[in-house]
């Protein structure tokens, strides 16, 4: 699952247990360093309403937390739940070289989604399946677990996590 024990109560929460590997990540791990994480304060891009679309059952409202890795780290995420079970996480990043939308042509694997911001591209990782999205200045990714949304709800959901971009 995407982190043990994942409690929504306040805005942000670290919440031990084990995430995945950055599940949202859009590239590989050696090439992580190509990307700036935790760049809004807020990456609850997505509606509840929204995000109860996305995953196909209804969703407590999304809520930036804090994520503690295995390895000491800690990174951030706005992450929903169908009760205590989460569902979906949303990370946005920036690029340190090039532009966001050459990560998600350089995805392995990835279904593109054309028409839709600078690029995007449903992913299948070990999480599930993750849908990036590229803007001119971020990359946003969204990562659904156990299900498997339909091209419109990514479309949908890519739109929607764009139009809250900030400028």
């Amino acid at each position: 699952m995407l982190v043990e024990a994942l409690a929504l109560a306040g805005c942000t929460e670290v919440v031990s247990g084990t995430a995945a590997p950055e599940p949202a990540a859009p590239v590989t791990f050696a090439a992580r360093p190509a990307l700036q994480s935790d760049v809004l304060a807020d990456e609850c891009l997505l509606t509840t309403a929204e995000l109860t679309r996305l995953v196909g059952t209804p969703v407590e409202p999304p809520a930036q937390g804090a994520v503690a890795r295995g390895d000491g780290s800690t990174g951030s995420s706005c992450v929903a739940a169908a009760g205590a079970e989460p569902v979906a996480m949303i990370n946005v990043y920036r690029v340190r070289s090039g532009v966001p939308a050459d990560v998600v042509r350089a995805g392995a694997g990835r279904h593109d989604l054309g028409g839709v911001g600078d690029a995007a591209a449903v992913l299948d990782t070990v999480a599930g399946p993750t849908l990036q999205v590229a803007s001119p200045r971020f990359l946003v990714t969204i990562l659904v677990a156990g299900r498997t949304p339909d091209e419109e709800a990514w479309r949908a959901a890519a739109t929607a996590a764009l139009d809250r971009l900030p400028a």
